[in-house]
This record gives C-alpha cells, sequence and structure tokens, in this order.
C-alpha cells in the first residue's frame, strides 16, 4: 500500500496534525489499522488513559514472571499484571498478538486489566 502524508484534523480539539508517512508504517508493522485518524497525537494519548475498552499490541508476556507490556496505538507502552487476565484467557499469550483490555489506576500509575485476545 503507498504511504503518504496526509492532513487530518482533530475531532476532539479540532487542531490540524499531519499523519505522516512514518506513522502509517510504524502502526501498519505492529497491526494497526492505518486509516486516517480522528484524534491528535496528543488527544490520542490522553483518550489511551480512558478507562476503554481499548486494543493493543503485547510487547511481551513472561508467564514466569506474571507480567508484561501491551503496546498502545500511540506507542506508548502500559503495564499489565497476570492478575488483570480476563477469564479464559490463557498465561501463554504470544508476543505480538492483539488484545483487548481497560485502563485501571494502580498505585504505580495506570495499567491494564480484563486482558483478552481479540478473536482473528
Amino acid at each position: 500500500m503507498p504511504y503518504r502524508d496526509m492532513w487530518a484534523t482533530c475531532t476532539e480539539c479540532g487542531k490540524q496534525f499531519v499523519f505522516t508517512v512514518e506513522e502509517q508504517r510504524r502502526l501498519a508493522a505492529l497491526g494497526f489499522e492505518t486509516a486516517l485518524p480522528t484524534l491528535c497525537p496528543e488527544c490520542m494519548r490522553a483518550a489511551e488513559l480512558t478507562p476503554g475498552p481499548h486494543e493493543g499490541i503485547i510487547k511481551w508476556y513472561d508467564p514466569e514472571k506474571g507480567y508484561g507490556f501491551i503496546i498502545q496505538r500511540s506507542g506508548n507502552e502500559i503495564f499489565f499484571h497476570r492478575s488483570g487476565l480476563a477469564p479464559g484467557t490463557p498465561e501463554d499469550i504470544p508476543d505480538k498478538a492483539r488484545v483487548r483490555y481497560r485502563i485501571q489506576p494502580s498505585g504505580r500509575g495506570p495499567q491494564a486489566v480484563d486482558v483478552s485476545l481479540v478473536k482473528a
């Protein structure tokens, strides 16, 4: 798919921003949709801290340690613990798996809970 820089307008704050070729390639490499975003990067980061639900990609998860990280669409990462896995979700989640989750505040900052695999 040919990528090109595109202008977009944030539906939240009204700011115009450029959806760059680099950002489109980064999203495609992670397996995210590369459609024109409706939120600017700042509003996207703020939206990713709302309770959700959200979708992301497993960066890594170690079942022996019992924790891992999810890559959010903005590129930020969010921590999750095995206790945050949704009932019925296997503990051997592979890297780069698509997941759905919610955000919950904790003593160490926001973390993902109700983490479950997205069916392909």
